[in-house]
């Protein structure tokens, strides 16, 4: 009778190819539909022995099922993949979910279009903005492809647009002049057919932003580095998919769809979405060679890596980190993810330096943002009061792995004219800002030398200062009145005003400091907050 048993046993063994190993999670079931246990798995394949019957394999991939209904009465083998010459007849082929990207990578992304790839590559070469008569000697570039997920999906939705999809984007510069209006369809290549939208230009290296003026408004920074052409995706529906965004910084001028290490930037980018900071050897091995043809692959990486409490890949991402920095992105050191890495590196390394004052602009990724606001908690000098990264403390959103945020308008935008441009952005160091407004409240001029405001070097773990007072001794009677009767929107509205708002009606005896670490936000922000509702208690009350 055992003998019998026995025989009825049978291997099931599931292999994953290549592309889908970081992407797929396998389960089995039995008919009473039990989760199996393999006895044997990795990331490349599950293995089993289980007696003769119906099983259903399930696939999981970017939060699409597909369940196949298998027989075992022998020994089998299936790949879950794509049929490919060396696949022999004996293994059965199990198709996964397809994948989906705003950016075209291949034939496995069910976005892949081909009405999209094609005008991808092409436009990712060609010029549709010229910035300046200078720019032939730059080379650096901006690429920005931004369409719909079919062409089914976009006649479908065009019908309930009150106007034409890409009327409110524009693009500016980190002094909030505007380079191109996408309504006025200049500098800007369109498919109203196809629902598409093209813009390369070569630019000098810096900051720039991608607005969206629509219903649920968003400000997107896009950093050029010298030497290396930015390439920029993103999905569209009845609003952008900001969620969908992809950046790609690439040695070339041209997309490359087949760019293997792209596939690795997804797989790393849903990581930073979902808070999984776990690396194994391999994408620590991919991100450690590809990173001198894909920057933005090792930036990433370098990211997750040092988030993380590991430490068994210390050196080797110590030497990742200075290469990003001196090496592979050098001659950009004013860059905010290259400054924020740093900041990482020194609460990761032991004996690591940070030796830059407050950053210029704002990173691309938000994990670069986030390191910078946990930074400032004890480093006030990191974010100063009117700065960018003040605001976006409070105006950030957290649906996207990239840095994405609540436009924060300049007073006064001009149109950059094209033929008559004797300056590149980098030489403006000494310039102001157009004072701003956020929620209607006029704000002080930012100085676009953020250096100035602090010594070239400094301790990311400064003294005490003098933001240890309560903050009952540091403003009049009013200030709380007004706290504690107002239900402005600008306060219902802020995630940080909400707060100190709560805070100050329940103790006002805390500190600046006590507040920010509550927080975990600048001391900076808080006082400036605190200076706004200042002036608002004044004009209420006339003290």
């Amino acid at each position: 009778m055992l003998t019998s048993e026995k025989k009825l046993n049978h291997t099931l063994r599931i292999r994953i190819s290549e592309e889908y190993k970081y992407l797929v999670n396998i389960t089995v079931f039995d008919s009473n539909s039990r989760i199996i246990e393999s006895q044997a798995s990795n990331r490349y394949e599950v293995s089993f022995t289980l007696p003769m019957g119906l099983y259903s394999v399930r696939i999981e991939m970017n939060g699409d099922i597909k369940d196949e209904v298998i027989l075992l009465d022998k020994e089998k083998e299936y790949l879950i993949g794509d049929k490919n010459p060396y696949t022999t007849d004996n293994i059965k082929i199990i198709s996964p979910p397809k994948q989906f990207s705003s950016a075209l990578l291949g034939e496995t992304y069910g976005s892949s279009h081909e009405y999209y790839t094609y005008p991808s590559i092409e436009w990712s070469k060609k010029e549709t903005f010229q910035f300046n008569q200078d720019s032939n000697g730059t080379n650096s570039s901006l690429f920005i492809f931004l369409r719909f997920p079919s062409v089914e999906r976009f006649d479908r939705l065009r019908s309930s647009f009150s106007k034409p999809f890409y009327s409110d984007f524009e693009i500016v510069d980190e002094y909030g002049s505007v380079l191109t209006q996408f309504e006025t369809r200049n500098g800007i290549e369109i498919n109203e057919q196809q629902g598409w939208i093209a813009f390369n230009a070569k630019l000098p290296n810096g900051i720039y932003y991608l607005l969206y003026k629509g219903k649920e408004s968003r400000q997107i920074p896009i950093y050029i580095y010298k030497n290396w052409h930015t390439q920029f995706f993103m999905t569209l529906g009845n609003q952008p998919l900001f969620g969908t965004t992809r950046i790609f910084l690439s040695k070339y001028r041209e997309f490359n769809p087949n760019e293997r290490t792209y596939k690795y930037i997804d797989i790393l980018l849903d990581k930073l979405q979902n808070q999984d900071f776990i690396l194994d050897n391999e994408l620590i091995e991919m991100a450690a060679y590809g990173k001198y043809e894909s920057p933005m692959l090792g930036l990433i990486c370098s990211y997750i890596y040092l988030q993380s409490k590991e430490t068994k890949s210390d050196n080797l991402f110590n030497i990742i980190t200075q290469n990003m920095q001196n090496v592979i992105l050098k001659d950009n050191e004013e860059s905010p993810d290259l400054r924020a890495l740093n900041i990482l590196a020194v609460n990761h390394f032991p004996n690591y330096k940070y030796k830059k004052g407050s950053i210029k602009g704002t990173p691309m990724l938000r994990i670069g943002f986030e390191a910078i606001l946990k930074a400032s908690v004890q480093n006030k000098g990191l974010i100063p009061q009117n700065s960018i990264n003040d605001f976006i403390s409070e105006n950030i959103y957290f649906d996207s792995p990239f840095n994405t945020f609540k436009p924060i308008p300049f007073k006064k935008k001009t149109t950059r004219k094209q033929d008559n441009i004797d300056k590149s952005l980098s030489g403006k160091e000494d310039e102001l800002l157009e004072s701003i407004k956020i929620d209607g409240i006029d704000l002080t001029k930012i100085s676009s030398q953020e250096e100035m405001l602090l010594p070239k070097s400094f301790s990311i773990n400064p003294k005490v200062d003098k933001f240890t007072t309560s903050i009952k001794n540091l403003f009049d009677e009013s200030l709380f009145s007004y706290i504690q009767s107002t239900n402005e929107p600008d306060i219902e509205n802020s995630w940080i005003k909400s707060s100190i708002a709560d805070i100050v009606k329940s103790n006002n005896d805390m500190s600046i400091n006590d507040i920010s670490n509550d927080l975990n936000v600048s001391g900076n922000t808080v006082t400036r907050i605190f200076n706004d509702w200042k002036k608002e208690a004044k004009k209420k009350y006339g003290k």
